[in-house]
């Protein structure tokens, strides 16, 4: 197996000597409502046609928190990927003390009728509309609105109390590779409350593709996370903040919707969520923050190597030719990659900067609860995005999930070992 370099600086360990505090934003990502032309993310089959219009609105959620001088954001964004290049923008705009590269989270909920994380990522040179173009325009637009949202954030900070909770949603995912294969079918659900009670702010975390849009859909829409985050604002009121990340979904897709149209399909998919996630989260009392750590780590990746059906397969549907997967083997996919560890008392997430597939992310966050964790989740398609990660048995099995995976059949090994090392890391800090 391919030998990696780890670096790991424990940026924020909190103990309940200091006051914890929280604020909330979100800002509007929709680039038709400035006229600009949007790609839509998930399909290569949309040939990169730009959206016909908006179906409904597509946001950046923001959570600030702080602790003594040291600042940490979590941002849930209605994108299909994340790439590093509009983290790096935003951050620099909002310019905020503390607040780097290395302390913000930012989440693609994975929508596929959201934003193409491509059409932002500036090494994105390639021209292949079936991809993404890459749009200084759209990257510009959506950076300034989730600058504004992080500053705005920053200055509601207020004293909160914070809780966890879990409970599975059965029969609502199912693993798209094999049948009968697992599925992570636990939602969890962070609540921080105001010093009134009131809840500011809900990370709902839950794992399932946002496949219900199909690539016929032309117009922008959150999908049913969109309608789920909707939902649980409306069920929970006292103007709560619902923050949407995905768990390892890439090889889960959601399932037991009905209706006459996708989008009603997705209506009715994120209404059952968010009741769901409103009853869970009625249910958790909150209580002091006596421990709140933000890990992050640079992973050193494996060579990079193509899978031995891209062409046929993902190489197919993107019509990525040989010598535009050469070019993109070098530009998009690169050497190192940021993995974070965010802890809030008994609640730990780890995040993982493309598709992990549920062996990868059930085994992390069995390494956390070995450690002692009560509530640990996986985000995600967070700051980065270096494709579908595998198991090796897995990654030899082929099928789509492999051919867009870009570092050969030991990357699953890589995250399984390096998740374990970050779990014990997170999870060895000596009480306060």
């Amino acid at each position: 197996m391919h030998r990696i370099a780890l670096c790991l600086s424990l940026l924020l360990v909190t103990t309940a000597t200091a006051e914890f505090q929280a604020g909330c934003a979100r800002a509007s990502i929709t680039p038709l409502e400035a006229g600009i032309p949007t790609q839509l993310g998930g399909y290569g089959a949309r040939n990169g046609i730009p959206a016909t219009g908006i179906h409904d609105t597509i946001y950046a959620k923001v959570v600030v928190m702080q602790s003594e001088d040291t600042l940490a954001a979590l941002v849930g964004l209605d994108i299909c990927t994340t790439p590093r290049s509009l983290v790096e923008e935003t951050v620099r705009k909002a310019n905020i003390p503390g607040l780097t590269y290395d302390s913000v989270i930012m989440a693609a909920s994975h929508d596929h009728a959201g934003l193409e994380g491509m059409s932002m990522d500036r090494n994105n040179v390639l021209g292949n509309p079936h991809i993404g173009i890459f749009s200084e325009e759209v990257l510009q637009f959506v950076s300034d609105r989730v600058a504004a949202a992080l500053k705005e954030a920053h200055g509601r900070l207020e004293p909160v109390t914070a809780g966890t909770g879990v409970v599975p949603l059965r029969g609502m995912n199912r693993n798209r590779r094999h049948d009968g294969a697992p599925t992570d079918e636990d939602m969890t659900i962070v609540r921080l409350d105001r010093s009134n009670g009131t809840p500011l702010a809900l990370l709902v975390n839950y794992t399932a593709h946002g496949t219900i849009m199909t690539e016929k859909i032309m117009e922008i829409s959150g999908g049913w996370a969109g309608v789920m985050q909707r939902n649980v604002e409306d069920l929970v009121g006292h103007d709560v903040t619902c923050i949407y990340t995905n768990g390892s979904e890439g090889d889960v897709a959601p399932r037991g919707y009905t209706g006459g149209s996708r989008f009603e399909m997705a209506e009715q998919y994120g209404r059952r969520v968010a009741i769901a996630a409103s009853q869970l989260a009625d249910a958790i009392h909150t209580g002091p923050v006596t421990r709140f750590a933000l890990h992050n780590h640079t992973v050193h990746l494996p060579e990079r190597t193509p899978a031995p059906d891209f062409l046929k397969i993902a190489g197919d549907e993107y019509q990525v030719t040989e010598e535009q997967l050469a070019v993109a083997l070098q530009v998009l996919f690169p050497d190192a990659t940021p993995l974070y560890g965010l802890q809030i008392n008994d609640f730990h997430l780890i995040t993982i900067p493309g598709e992990p597939i549920t062996a990868i992310g059930l085994a992390i966050k069995q390494s956390l609860r070995e450690g002692g964790s009560a509530h640990p989740v996986i985000v995600a398609c967070t700051n980065d995005h270096i494709g579908y990660i595998l198991t090796k048995d897995e990654y030899h099995l082929s099928g789509y999930e492999v051919t867009a995976s870009f570092y050969g059949d030991g990357l699953g090994e890589v995250f399984l070992e390096e998740g374990a090392k970050l779990a014990e890391k997170m999870t060895t800090v000596p009480a306060p």
